[in-house]
C-alpha cells in the first residue's frame, strides 16, 4: 500500500479519534461496565433470596399475588426465573416489579436504578432514546472506522506486532502498546461497532427495506424477522401461566426458561410466551407459544430459522459477551478494557505531540479517572437518594471539569488516585448500608473487582507521583548544575582579565 494511503488512513484515524475522544471513552467505559449488568442488579439489593429453579405452583402463586396488589392496566406481564442469568424470581407489569421468595410470597420491590442509568449511558448517553441510540450506534461506526483506519495506517504491521518499546520518557512504549492492543483485538472490536451500529440503526435500515422491496410496509418486514403473533380464537380470562410453564420440562428439558410473557393482557388476541436458551447456540432465545389456557401452540421459530433471523436474534449476546457465562463475560471485560484504553492512549499520543497543553491534559484525565470517581458518588447517592441518578452523573462530571480548570495540581496521578478513593468511599458505604448481605456472592462477586481496582489505583497513582517527584529533582539538579557551571566560567574569565 502506498505511503499517501497510509498517511491519508492515519489522518482520518486521528482526527476522528481526537473530536469523538470523550463520547467514545464514555460509551467504551459503560459497556466495559455494563458487560456485568445482571450481576449489578443482584449487587444492588444483595438480601433477595435466590434459588436454582422454581416449581409451576409458586410461579402462579408469586403472579396472583402480584396482580391482587396491582391491578392497573398492562399490556404485558412478565416473570424471570432464576434459570435466567439472575437466580432470582421476578414477577412485573410494565410499570413495577417485585421479587418473589422460593413459597410464592413477594418479597420487596425490584429497585436497580445505578444498573438502569450505567445501561442507559451505554446505549443512549443519557440523551432521549429516540436519538441517543442513533448517536450512540454512530459511534459503533466510528469504531469500525477507527480500527480499519489505524490498520492502514500502521506501517510495519507484520514486523511490529510483538514490538514494545521501553525506556524513554514513556511515549514510544505507549504508542506500541496502542498499536498491540489495537491490532490484537481488532475482531472483537469489529463485533463490538458492528453490533452496536445496528441496535440503533435497525430502525432506519428497516425503513429503507420497507420502502425498497415492501411498498413501505414495515410489518411485512417485521413480520421476516420477528414472529408474527399467532392468530387464536377470542382468548378471555386469567392466563394459566403455571400450566404453561410446567410444559416446558417436556417440549424444551434441555433449555433453561429465561422468562415467561403475557401479551395483550385483557385482550381477545391474549397468549403466553416463554423465552428459552438454547445451549450451544449464539441465539438469544427460543419461543414457546401457549394460549390463555396454557394449551401449546407452538414454537417462534427463532432457533431453526433462516440464517439471517439467527444472526439478528444473536446480535445480544454477541455484543455483551451472553454466550457462555462468566467466563465469555470476563473475556468481553477484558477486550472491553483494551478497547477503552485504546481511547485513552490515543488521546494521550496526540496530547503528547502537543507537548501536553496544561489544561487539556488535566480536562482529559478529568473525563478519564474523573467519570470512575462519578459513577462510584452515582453509586453511593443511590443507596441513599431517590432523584434522578442521571442528573447526579452529570452534575459530577461538570464539577469534576468545573475543579480541574481551578486547580492546577490535579493531574494524572492526582485523578487516578480520586477514583481509587472514591471506590473505597462506595465500598465502605455499601458495607454500611448493606451490612452482613456484603458477604454474600451477589455482593463479592462485584466488592471484590472493585477492591482490587482501589488497590491498584492508589499504587499506580503513588508510582507516578514519585516518579514525577523524581523527574522534577533531576530537571532541578541540572539546572542548579548549569547554573553552578555557568558561574565558575563567569569567575573564570573575570581572574583572567
Amino acid at each position: 500500500m502506498d505511503k499517501i494511503t497510509k498517511q491519508n488512513a492515519l489522518n482520518a484515524h486521528t482526527w476522528v479519534g481526537v473530536f469523538l475522544s470523550v463520547l467514545l471513552f464514555l460509551v467504551c467505559l459503560s459497556g466495559t461496565i455494563a458487560v456485568f449488568h445482571f450481576e449489578f442488579e443482584r449487587w444492588e439489593q444483595p438480601h433477595i433470596t435466590e434459588m436454582e429453579n422454581v416449581s409451576p405452583e409458586v410461579v402462579e402463586k408469586a403472579m396472583d399475588s402480584f396482580l391482587s396488589r396491582h391491578t392497573e392496566e398492562s399490556h404485558h406481564l412478565f416473570v424471570v426465573f432464576p434459570t435466567s442469568d439472575i437466580p432470582r424470581l421476578v414477577v412485573e407489569n410494565d410499570h413495577v416489579a417485585y421479587f418473589a421468595d422460593n413459597e410464592g410470597n413477594l418479597i420487596e420491590k425490584e429497585s436497580v436504578s445505578f444498573t438502569q442509568m450505567l445501561v442507559d449511558l451505554h446505549l443512549y448517553l443519557n440523551l432521549p432514546h429516540s436519538w441517543g441510540m442513533i448517536l450512540v450506534s454512530a459511534l459503533g461506526a466510528v469504531i469500525c472506522t477507527l480500527v480499519i483506519t489505524g490498520i492502514i495506517a500502521h506501517k510495519r504491521i507484520t514486523k511490529d506486532a510483538f514490538k514494545l518499546r521501553r525506556g524513554g520518557n514513556g511515549q514510544q512504549a505507549q504508542i506500541d502498546l496502542h498499536n498491540r492492543f489495537g491490532l490484537w483485538a481488532s475482531p472483537f472490536h469489529l463485533v463490538i461497532g458492528i453490533t452496536g451500529t445496528y441496535f440503533g440503526l435497525a430502525g432506519i435500515i428497516l425503513i429503507v427495506i420497507a420502502t425498497l422491496n415492501y411498498g413501505g410496509d414495515r410489518d411485512a418486514v417485521v413480520d421476516q424477522i420477528f414472529t408474527p403473533d399467532p392468530v387464536l380464537v377470542p382468548q378471555e380470562g386469567k392466563p394459566a401461566i403455571g400450566k404453561a410453564f410446567a410444559q416446558m420440562e417436556t417440549l424444551a428439558p434441555e433449555k433453561s426458561p429465561i422468562f415467561l410473557t403475557v401479551h395483550e393482557v385483557g385482550e381477545p388476541e391474549q397468549f403466553i410466551e416463554i423465552y428459552a436458551k438454547a445451549p450451544n447456540r449464539m441465539i438469544y432465545a427460543e419461543g414457546y407459544r401457549f394460549d390463555t389456557a396454557g394449551n401449546y401452540i407452538g414454537v417462534a421459530g427463532y432457533e431453526n430459522g433462516e440464517w439471517g433471523k439467527q444472526l439478528l436474534w444473536s446480535m445480544y449476546r454477541l455484543h455483551f459477551g451472553d454466550f457462555a457465562g462468566l467466563v465469555s463475560k470476563w473475556l468481553y471485560f477484558v477486550l472491553g478494557v483494551m478497547l477503552t484504553m485504546l481511547c485513552v492512549s490515543g488521546m494521550e499520543i496526540w496530547l503528547s505531540k502537543k507537548a501536553h497543553p496544561p489544561l487539556a491534559s488535566r480536562l482529559w484525565y478529568a473525563t478519564v479517572w474523573g467519570s470512575v470517581s462519578a459513577l462510584a458518588f452515582t453509586a453511593i447517592a443511590d443507596m441513599f437518594f431517590t432523584g434522578s441518578l442521571v442528573a447526579v452523573f452529570w452534575c459530577l462530571m461538570l464539577l469534576n471539569t468545573g475543579v480541574t480548570v481551578a486547580v492546577k495540581s490535579l493531574t494524572k496521578p492526582m485523578w487516578l488516585l480520586i477514583s481509587g478513593l472514591s471506590v473505597l468511599m462506595l465500598l465502605v458505604a455499601y458495607v454500611a448500608v448493606h451490612g452482613s448481605a456484603t458477604f454474600t456472592i451477589a455482593s463479592l462477586q462485584l466488592n471484590i473487582p472493585m477492591a482490587v481496582y482501589v488497590i491498584w489505583s492508589v499504587y499506580r497513582a503513588r508510582t507516578l507521583i514519585k516518579r514525577a517527584s523524581t523527574e522534577q529533582a533531576k530537571v532541578k539538579k541540572d539546572k542548579t548544575g548549569s547554573a553552578g557551571q555557568a558561574s565558575q566560567g563567569n569567575s573564570a574569565e573575570g581572574a583572567s582579565a
